[in-house]
């Protein structure tokens, strides 16, 4: 009898009772997961029952045998194109495995050979000794060969300690490969003739993927499969037969329980509130093809279901349903696969050019793509600190769109098996595989083309992957396995699918036990902490390296936090588990939660203790501590984090909300009425608090000395130059990196002006509290200013400071003026001009790389401006260069000119030692910048100008805002930063600069000002004397704001 369709159209079974208690298990995917978990359920646990779904017409997935036949020879030949070799000691449980099943083995060969430009640049095996190590005869001359041997014994020895024994939450074991090879110091030589073509051929990966791979993974693998020693290296072996002797014989054990060329096309949830939920699995009826146009028939009903499949397809099967949690979606999303084209071959062109070289794996590439510019980013030092590796990059820069040739996904590098070796084939024909070569094979000499896909690895990967094992495995009967789990191979797909097996069946595998119940990996950490303990010269090094200076130091940082911070309570939580406990625990900074600092490297202490506050900033952009988040949301204060948004905490950044918090404890002691007196605002300024003067680090004083004279001198701020290089290093990062985070409408970068009001707050007797788009806020402030400057339609307008053109945008369109913007940005420029262009406003704006004293020079420029506008331009110009620049504003502004100038201000009680000191902003962020304080400004305008200031407006709490959401947008699009190269080193920078001019404005110890200058007698400004604009509307009630807070 037909069964009936449900509202979905798929026909839904008949309620069924099974006649015994066994479990029924489906399992979506006959790969070796699926094959793994399968057998177990089958074989060994009595009260399960299960089925296995496999899209294709065989099981096995990578384990795919297939057969040629050479023309020389006439003789068919069983070759794998996918899964090829093990060995005993790495694949552990595949081996008790096949035991199991009476597989065989032969021994195989794993020899490594890379070969550049066909050759002639770079070639060489690690097969053939010397012979085979220098096939190219020219290497033994060439210095850069020699330095590639020389770091790849230093990879060999150093690279497991680097990585491997940091801890599982350590930020630093989430540092890709090419952050790894710049913070190291590997030359561009070992990365070109060894790690970038060997980890793409072991992945099947781009040289962006590879680039872009956590050194976590490479090293572990390598670890794993002793690749980074010369001796003791496993003995590898090959399936005799090939693999189809494992998968046929697994589907002799299935028989009915394997259901081939059957794809899972739904999954529907029963939900039985007196028992687990089941579900219901479809296929598309009358079809070997899955598909969601057609009638969709049931393939029964499960307790428990296994994707065994790629995540990928796991989570396009599971976006479907609605039952469906999005973070598990969001995180199977994060599961990367690539396709691969794979040729199986004879054509000898794909290979090494002298056959000495050839070996079981040839990587072949160009040298001109693994060059040092792909490699380490800038080197000429153009880039603000932490922002080398994307600088300058463009979305879709590194975007491949078709798998094979020149251009292809793997254009870089490809790789070429020598199955001959790897499989111990009786043939003289050379039989390869090659995987989206450069050039196709000879067609006449091609006996197959598959495609086949590959997870991929990012640190996203990783840490997507540790969630989905600690909150979703196993939830509401739904299990995921394959080899992404682990490196990526046959025996992580293994494990991966005994391990949903016993945990299914609470069996252990036939050669464990309960305590086990599957062989875990290789232990890594444990040899290396016995071996990084050989040798007195070692210890003796790290004695006066190291515990020498981190023991000082360590003392004195905890010494002073002691002085410095009485109220609050500061937690430094140390490497060995004790935590250190500072201040009196009374509510200080924006709320009453403790900060806890954990310390991931004694390091940090020796950093901050010679640096001071850019010791603290150094050390969280190299990993060396984190904040942890607060346990409990409402613990936060509403403002700085409303419970119901996204939670940023992650492995890399720790809690960026933490910091927030752990600079406004910082403040809130600083600034605090107990330790503030004595103190005076004057040219001999001095403060009796410890924060300001760092009394007790006695050594910071040097590194911040060296700091500063590097500041005065490399980070000036003339028009020769000095000024150009600033802003280059800043705002030319990329303008792809700006876009993730700044609003969409007007690309403002700064702050905006929220729709907001005082709420009554019982710890703080009030608060301000927000609302708006960002998008609606920076509209608001555009035209705020353009009211202040009280700009008139047909008027004349000078950007200084343009930006991506939204002021001036704004300005042509809303009042016809006619626009001049000047900028020291080219990427802000081209991007403003664009923007001109597509709003069809070229005739009324006219945008300019120029210093803006060059251009205030040009006589066809005197007085020729109605109104000048500088939005957050004024802190670039450099504390000794403000009178420069009024003295350039008084040249271009017309007799009844107005000037609107929104500037970042210093209070005047902390600008003096402010101007004698570096900071975190001025050294790292805007090298070379300076936030003037107001009286710097009236100052240098009455000195160098006529201007007079008539009007005054504080935003600082609204730019706290600003930032807010910046730093959530810019951590939502993290996947977007990546992408363009951007490395963990910046996203801890960013992070740390937005929290810490959060802080500044939210205490109001940094102001944004709107400031209004004119001529005496200045016309223009009549209407800002109006009673409308001098009196301030009356303040609302108590239950008015309450009311407001509602809507």
């Amino acid at each position: 009898k037909k069964t009936p369709k449900n509202n979905k159209g798929y026909q839904q079974s008949y309620p069924r009772m099974t006649t015994t208690n066994k479990k029924k298990v489906a399992i979506i995917g006959g790969g070796v997961s699926g094959l793994a978990s399968a057998w177990h359920l089958h074989t060994n646990s009595p009260n399960t029952e299960v089925q296995i779904f496999e899209a294709e017409d065989r099981l096995g997935g990578h384990a795919h045998t297939t057969t040629v036949t050479p023309s020389s020879t006439k003789t068919p030949i069983d070759v794998d194109i996918g899964f090829m070799v093990y060995n005993d000691e790495n694949y552990p449980n595949m081996c008790q495995w096949f035991n199991k099943l009476g597989i065989n083995s032969e021994p195989s060969n794993m020899s490594l050979s890379v070969s550049l430009d066909n050759g002639t640049t770079t070639e060489w095996s690690s097969e053939n000794g010397l012979s085979g190590l220098f096939a190219n005869k020219l290497q033994l001359f060439k210095p850069s060969f020699h330095r590639f041997l020389r770091d790849m014994i230093r990879f060999n020895n150093e690279a497991a300690h680097d990585i491997l024994s940091l801890s599982h939450d350590d930020p630093r074991r989430m540092v890709t490969i090419g952050q790894y090879l710049r913070q190291e110091g590997y030359s561009d030589d070992f990365a070109t003739h060894y790690l970038l073509p060997m980890t793409a051929a072991l992945w099947s990966s781009s040289l962006g993927d590879v680039l872009n791979y956590p050194a976590v993974q490479l090293i572990g693998f390598m670890g794993n499969h002793k690749m980074l020693q010369i001796f003791d290296r496993p003995e590898w072996k090959t399936v005799a037969g090939r693999s189809r002797q494992y998968t046929e014989k697994m589907l002799s054990i299935l028989g009915n329980a394997a259901r081939l060329s059957c794809p899972v096309t739904a999954i529907l949830k029963i939900q039985d509130t007196a028992s687990s939920p089941k579900y219901e699995l479809f296929t598309a009826s009358n079809s070997g093809v899955g598909g969601d146009g057609g009638e969709q028939s049931s393939l029964g009903i499960f307790d428990d279901v296994v994707f065994a499949c790629h995540a990928s397809t796991a989570h396009n099967l599971l976006q479907k349903e609605s039952y469906v949690n999005d973070e598990l979606l969001s995180l199977l999303g994060k599961i990367q696969y690539d396709d691969n084209v794979i040729y199986v071959h004879s054509d000898t062109k794909l290979m090494p050019k002298r056959k000495v070289a050839w070996a079981s794996w040839n990587c072949m590439g160009k040298s001109e793509l693994l060059s040092s510019s792909k490699i380490v980013g800038t080197t000429s030092g153009e880039a603000m600190e932490g922002g080398e590796s994307g600088f300058g990059n463009k979305a879709g820069d590194t975007v491949e769109t078709t798998l094979e040739g020149e251009n292809g996904r793997m254009k870089a590098v490809y790789v070429t098996y020598y199955l001959n070796k790897l499989q111990n084939l009786s043939t003289d024909t050379p039989i390869f595989v090659s995987l989206n070569p450069h050039q196709k094979p000879d067609p006449k000499l091609t006996y197959k083309k598959k495609i086949m896909a590959h997870p991929q690895f990012t640190p996203q990967t990783l840490l997507a992957r540790e969630e989905i094992a600690k909150s979703f495995q196993g939830k509401d009967g739904l299990w995921f396995c394959g080899a992404w789990q682990g490196y990526g191979f046959h025996e992580d797909g293994c494990r991966a699918g005994f391990e949903v097996a016993t945990a299914i069946s609470n069996v252990p595998l036939p050669w464990c036990d309960h305590d086990t119940m599957v062989l875990a990996p290789p232990d890594l950490v444990g040899p290396l902490s016995r071996e990084k303990s050989k040798g007195i010269v070692r210890q003796l090094k790290h004695l006066l390296s190291y515990k020498l200076p981190v023991a000082i130091c360590k003392r004195m940082v905890i010494s002073f936090l002691h002085s410095a911070v009485k109220k609050g309570l500061l937690n430094l939580k140390m490497i060995d588990g004790s935590m250190v406990q500072i201040g009196d625990g009374t509510p200080c900074g924006c709320d009453a939660a403790p900060v806890t600092l954990k310390i991931f490297d004694d390091w940090f202490f020796v950093k901050v203790a010679m640096e001071y506050d850019l010791g603290l900033a150094r050390s969280y952009m190299s990993g060396f501590f984190n904040v942890e988040r607060l346990e409990d949301p409402s613990s936060y204060d509403s403002v700085v984090r409303p419970p119901a948004l996204r939670n940023e905490t992650n492995i890399v950044l720790g809690d960026p909300v933490g910091l927030t918090r752990l600079f406004l404890l910082f403040v809130g002691n600083r600034d605090s009425a107990d330790s503030s007196l004595p103190m005076r605002s004057s040219r001999s300024h001095t403060y009796s608090n410890a924060f300001t003067n760092a009394a007790g680090l006695v050594l910071s004083r040097a590194g911040s000395f060296l700091n500063f004279i590097r500041y005065r001198v490399m980070m000036n701020n003339t028009e020769k130059g000095g000024s150009l290089k600033n802003i280059h290093a800043h705002y030319d990062l990329s303008n792809d990196l700006f876009l993730t985070f700044l609003d969409k409408k007007t690309l403002m970068y700064s702050s905006a002006i929220y729709d907001s009001v005082k709420v009554p707050s019982p710890s703080t007797g009030g608060t301000l509290r927000f609302r708006d788009t960002l998008e609606e806020a920076e509209m608001r402030k555009i035209d705020t200013l353009l009211d202040r400057a009280q700009l008139q339609p047909g008027q004349t307008m000078l950007d200084i400071g343009f930006g991506w053109g939204g002021l001036s945008l704004h300005a042509a369109k809303k009042y016809g003026c006619k626009v001049t913007g000047i900028t020291l940005s080219v990427e802000q420029k081209a991007l403003a001009e664009a923007r001109v262009k597509e709003e069809g406003l070229g005739h009324l704006i006219t945008f300019e790389v120029i210093d803006y004293r060059i251009f205030a020079r040009r006589k066809e420029n005197r007085q020729k401006f109605d109104r000048v506008l500088s939005c957050e331009m004024i802190e670039a110009v450099g504390h000794n260069h403000l009178g420069e620049f009024f003295w350039a504003v008084e040249q271009v502004l017309h007799p009844d000119g107005v000037l609107v100038m929104e500037a970042i201000t210093t209070p005047e009680a902390r600008y003096e030692s402010y101007l004698r000191a570096t900071d975190f902003i001025n050294t790292i962020i805007f090298p070379g910048s300076c936030c003037p304080s107001l009286h710097a400004l009236v100052d240098a305008s009455y000195k160098w100008s006529t201007l007079t200031l008539e009007h005054i407006d504080n935003i600082g709490l609204h730019y706290a805002e600003t930032l807010r959401e910046w730093r959530r947008r810019f951590n939502a699009n993290e996947n977007t930063v990546r992408n363009l190269g951007f490395d963990d080193v910046f996203m801890r920078v960013w992070n740390y600069y937005m929290t810490y001019c959060e802080a500044g404005f939210q205490s109001q110890t940094e102001n944004c000002l709107i400031l209004v200058f004119s001529r005496p007698g200045c016309k223009a400004l009549l209407p800002l004397c109006e009673t409308r604009s001098v009196t301030q509307p009356q303040a609302v009630t108590e239950e008015e704001a309450l009311a407001w807070l509602e809507k």
